[in-house]
């Protein structure tokens, strides 16, 4: 079988790059502190020992959250031998989710739902912005992750365990080679 290398190499797919790795992990952790961050924030009463209001604290937590979400996507697909066009689908979705961020930072609180300053509401704005970046987020992780596992076999080779009389061969062949193969060692026993 031929190694793993020389299969990505023909199939001009990018190796794995260590520092794409090490990115990737970086964005996950740092995604989900600002996640977990945002929840303490939202829901304990740390942002007092913070000298924030409660407006101010659940402001900061919806940036916090807003930006960890996009974070952690990005994460996944660095992390990834991933097509360039998946990559790309995940910077562009995660840029409109941070477009809503930005939006809902200067929304919140006078420009929100529920607010009497008589200002436009802009909660839809915001929510659908952030919405559609990262629902093109997830759709181009789904694909990454999708497609990983078969960029991940090499060459289309299949391990085949033929067991006959208690001994047990373990052959590799082409995926189309399967059927051929089993037959022909299902003819070689019965010949003997």
């Amino acid at each position: 079988m031929e190694s793993i290398a020389d299969a990505y190499s023909k199939r001009e797919r990018p190796e794995r790059d260590p520092r794409r790795v090490l990115a990737g992990g970086l964005f996950l952790v740092l995604g989900t502190a600002g996640l977990i961050s945002a929840i303490a924030m939202a829901t304990t009463g740390l942002f007092e020992t913070l000298g924030l209001s409660v407006f101010g604290a659940r402001k900061l937590a919806g940036v916090l959250a807003g930006v960890a979400i996009p974070a952690i996507l990005l994460g996944i697909v660095i992390a990834l031998p991933t097509e360039k066009a998946a990559l790309r689908g995940v910077l562009g979705g995660s840029l409109l989710a941070l477009i809503g961020v930005a939006i809902f930072q200067f929304a919140y609180p006078y420009w929100w739902s529920g607010a009497t300053t008589g200002n436009p509401d802009l909660t839809l704005l915001v929510v659908g912005t952030y919405f559609l970046g990262t629902i093109v987020a997830f759709a181009y992780v789904f694909v990454a992750v999708a497609t990983f596992k078969t960029r991940n076999t090499p060459g289309d080779k299949v391990t085949v365990e033929i067991t006959t009389e208690g001994e047990t061969r373990t052959i590799e062949v082409h995926r189309s080679e399967v059927a051929e193969t089993i037959s022909a060692t299902n003819r070689s026993h019965s010949n003997n």
